[in-house]
């Protein structure tokens, strides 16, 4: 017969073996871009994959040639150079909002990615979240600078859990992501996921 010593160390044991089973779900919510196709033209949806997942789906379009090294006096940089016209993106940013009910009610959060440009922020996210784009195809590489006209292409991709951060609670979450040229916004679009108790993986 059980001693009540040997009990509370059974518990222990399956608490330290369900711990894991407890992970949190993350899945694609919604994706808009709100201007900007000119320069970027992400023509991306979110889609119901099966019973349990939902996915993005789309073409990303990158229209214009794009560095960060270019400088004039104007408030949109270009030149021309060989029938292509490329534009000096020097700020992205980012905000991220969080709807704890997940009913559009969002509060800012004081979570944001390195703001830099463009070349800058494809570095950052092939640095520390590489498994975030590892699947989208013709993405450009981690020093390729500028970026060139093309199109990536992103079929059936699920959201990868693992490059959140610990410390994220269940709800609705909403990333901006903002582009400038010298201080003037001129691309902007917003992804959401949302945030859920995953028990063993059902």
């Amino acid at each position: 017969m059980l001693n009540w010593q040997h009990c509370i160390a059974l518990l222990c044991m399956v608490s330290a073996c369900l711990k894991p089973a407890l992970t949190i779900k993350a899945s694609f919510e919604r994706f808009e871009q709100y201007f900007g196709h000119e320069y970027i033209d992400l023509d991306l949806r979110v889609r119901k994959y099966n019973r349990t997942e939902m996915t993005l789906n789309g073409t990303i379009y990158v229209n214009q040639a794009i560095d960060e090294t270019i400088l004039v006096s104007s408030s949109i940089c270009a030149r021309t150079n060989m029938m292509a016209i490329i534009f000096l993106l020097n700020q992205f940013s980012t905000d991220v909002f969080h709807s704890r009910l997940g009913n559009q009610q969002f509060q800012h959060y004081p979570l944001h990615l390195p703001t830099g440009d463009i070349c800058e922020f494809i570095k950052h996210v092939h640095e520390e979240y590489a498994l975030a784009i590892v699947d989208i195809v013709n993405i450009p590489q981690i020093s390729e600078c500028p970026v060139t006209m093309r199109a990536m292409y992103v079929q059936d991709k699920t959201f990868p859990t693992v490059i959140l951060p610990d410390s994220l609670a269940n709800g609705l979450w909403k990333m901006v992501i903002t582009g400038a040229i010298n201080e003037t916004i001129v691309i902007r679009y917003m992804i959401s996921i949302r945030l859920n108790d995953d028990f063993f993986g059902i």
